[in-house]
């Protein structure tokens, strides 16, 4: 039967290789599962780790802007920028 979910080929260190069947085991759950788990967090810790990262550059310019544009005087100069 078909999947229709991508799959990739992963090379694993012996000590990968014997964590991922460790935790397969305990979870009764096959190693692909458990791979793309392990991999999905991933994804998502440097997902929030890069919005921590925005959030300060945010605050920082916030703290230390002296003056703030209005939607009307940028789009007003990009505007007539745009008809040079």
């Amino acid at each position: 039967m078909a999947t229709t979910k991508e799959r990739i080929l992963v090379t694993l260190t012996p000590d990968m290789a014997r964590e991922l069947t460790v935790r397969a085991k305990r979870e009764k759950s096959p190693r692909a599962t458990i791979a793309a788990r392990l991999l999905q967090d991933a994804i998502e810790d440097i997902s929030d780790e890069e919005d921590r990262y925005l959030s300060a550059v945010g605050d920082r310019v916030l703290a230390t802007t002296k003056r703030w544009y209005s939607h009307e005087e940028v789009w007003g100069k990009v505007n007539k920028a745009g008809k040079r």
